[in-house]
């Protein structure tokens, strides 16, 4: 039996005793509007990522972004929904503050790390993303280069699918790195097509938000 998704507009969609049930029998896991989730072990997610980077070797990265965009696009449309219909009203209808706080909600409890936004550069067409605990830099170990592909894809498909517009999204800095936590910024393709070449040559996510400040679209 799934729990009831009538709308309430003070209550959380994910509250952990109604967001998913099991049922035992079936080994089946769904969530309170049906959908069923697949839960990963650490050994898989680990055994998975070293596969990836067996098999493609350089191309890695664009095969885990390009993975992580599709599914984002999908994730998207399902929290719209989703969240649409939980609060008995859309997304463009919540506050700024409400948005977030789902947003939040839903990539912390899918296992991506705890998400908060930054919306301060919204006005030069960017928005920053820290992630704490992601998914990959929590399991990958020490690294030279970020690590979080997969989730940067993630939010490129999401925030296209949820704008409607097409953009991209490029890892600024990661905790696999020595980094405190994950940083990621979003935004037109255009804006960021220079950034991944700054990150690479060594600079921070600060100096990468001021290089992008100068950067006419």
């Amino acid at each position: 039996m799934i729990a009831s998704s009538t709308a309430t507009a003070g209550g959380n969609f994910y509250a952990e005793n109604l967001y998913c049930e099991t049922d035992v029998l079936r080994g089946v896991t769904r969530t309170r509007t049906g959908v069923r989730l697949v839960t990963l072990t650490t050994d898989f997610l680990v055994g998975f990522r070293r596969a990836i980077l067996d098999e493609c070797g350089p191309a890695s990265d664009t095969v885990f972004a390009s993975c992580g965009r599709k599914w984002g696009g999908f994730l998207a449309r399902r929290f719209d929904a989703e969240t649409s219909t939980f609060h008995g009203r859309s997304l463009r209808e919540m506050s700024l503050a409400k948005v977030q706080a789902c947003l939040a909600d839903l990539f912390s409890h899918h296992g991506w790390g705890n998400v908060r936004l930054d919306l301060s550069r919204h006005e030069q067409g960017l928005i920053a993303v820290t992630a704490d605990e992601p998914i990959f830099a929590s399991l990958s170990g020490a690294s030279d280069k970020p690590v979080d592909s997969l989730l940067a894809g993630i939010f490129a498909g999401f925030f296209s699918a949820l704008f409607a517009q097409d953009l991209d999204c490029v890892q600024t800095s990661c905790k696999a790195c020595g980094d405190p936590v994950s940083r990621f910024l979003i935004g037109l393709t255009q804006r960021l097509s220079a950034a991944r070449a700054w990150v690479d040559a060594g600079k921070n996510h600060e100096q990468v938000v001021a290089e992008l400040a100068s950067v006419r679209v």
